[in-house]
């Protein structure tokens, strides 16, 4: 099929977008949660989600790499 591109996400890659931090109120100043993926590709899932939340790249590699 020539001329056909897919536009995939390797799946040792986090989307972006997919990863959400979630705050306590709207001044964005207490982290409550984070729900996603880190850079290597490890699940993050903690805390609570609420209204207040941004969302963007992956998360820093849990545990950093060496």
């Amino acid at each position: 099929m020539a001329g056909t591109t897919a536009l995939l996400t390797p799946s040792s890659e986090a989307a972006p977008g997919a990863n959400c931090t979630y705050f306590s109120d709207e001044s964005h100043t207490t982290v409550v949660g984070q729900y996603g993926r880190d850079c290597c590709n490890n699940q993050i899932a903690w805390g609570t989600k609420t209204p207040h939340h941004e969302c963007g790249a992956c998360f820093t590699c849990t545990p950093p790499p060496p």
